[in-house]
């Protein structure tokens, strides 16, 4: 088993926001590094790169809002507390999908070459397991998330003497397996785009999954609606969403 542990601040830094930012700085390098190498201008991905992460900050903080309504509408100032703690991974999953969308709508270049756009979301893609695991790695350091009860070898030992998953640890793994899955198969992907749909298809059914690890019915589970919580729900959407999309792509 393993022992409970918080490490709250490293030196001046918050832990977890300290691994959230370098979550985003993560990705954001190695996609402009490799950019040049697919022949995209690295100004465009540097500009949609920026609005991913303006849409990414919104949509994590909104997502978290959302699951708990009245508190945020009796307190609407507490909702710019981003300090606070609050945010989703899906929110800002979406959040980022919104805000490359809207600078693509904008801009001329990508507007009149979709190919360059889903080239793009196929680079973002393909590192976006790296800050899912960075800011995971903060997750663990802090032991964010309670995991439902267990008698596993692995559990960790919470202080009133249960043992529970270690979600956070799950969560780095997967991203793990994602980020080589979607290196070792990336020249298998011929059309635009295909790198991003299947990241978005691994990753959305591999979380509903995970999520059954969480706990449930205490003061820190997430909010459950017909048993399972918002992030599983979501992931069905997306899983859904983008099974259909690839039954309509071959008939039509």
């Amino acid at each position: 088993m393993m022992p409970y542990f918080s490490i709250e601040k490293i030196g001046p830094f918050y832990t977890w926001g300290l691994f959230l930012a370098l979550g985003f700085l993560a990705p954001f390098i190695f996609v402009l590094k490799n950019a040049k190498n697919r022949e995209i201008d690295p100004k465009i991905v540097w500009d949609i790169l920026l609005w991913i992460i303006v849409g990414s900050v919104i949509g994590m903080r909104l997502g978290y809002v959302l699951q708990f309504p009245k508190e945020y509408l009796l307190s609407p100032v507490e909702i710019l507390k981003f300090w606070d703690g609050g945010l989703t991974f899906f929110g800002g999953l979406i959040g980022g999908i919104i805000g490359a969308v809207f600078y693509r709508t904008y801009d001329k270049k990508l507007s009149t070459r979709k190919d360059i756009f889903w080239r793009i979301a196929d680079l973002v893609a393909l590192y976006f397991p790296l800050g899912i695991i960075t800011a995971r790695i903060g997750c663990l350091l802090i032991n964010d998330h309670q995991g439902a009860i267990t008698s596993l070898p692995w559990g960790i030992v919470w202080p009133d003497g249960t043992i529970r998953h270690p979600v956070a640890l799950y969560l780095i793994l997967n991203g793990s397996a994602i980020f080589l899955i979607l290196n070792i198969l990336k020249n298998k992907f011929k059309k635009p785009g295909g790198i991003f749909f299947f990241f978005l298809l691994f990753y959305s059914l591999t979380r509903f999954f995970l999520d059954l690890t969480r706990s449930s019915g205490t003061p820190l589970s997430d909010p459950s609606i017909l048993g399972l919580n918002v992030s599983q729900w979501v992931s069905i959407i997306i899983f859904l969403f983008i099974v259909f999309k690839k039954v309509v792509d071959r008939l039509f």
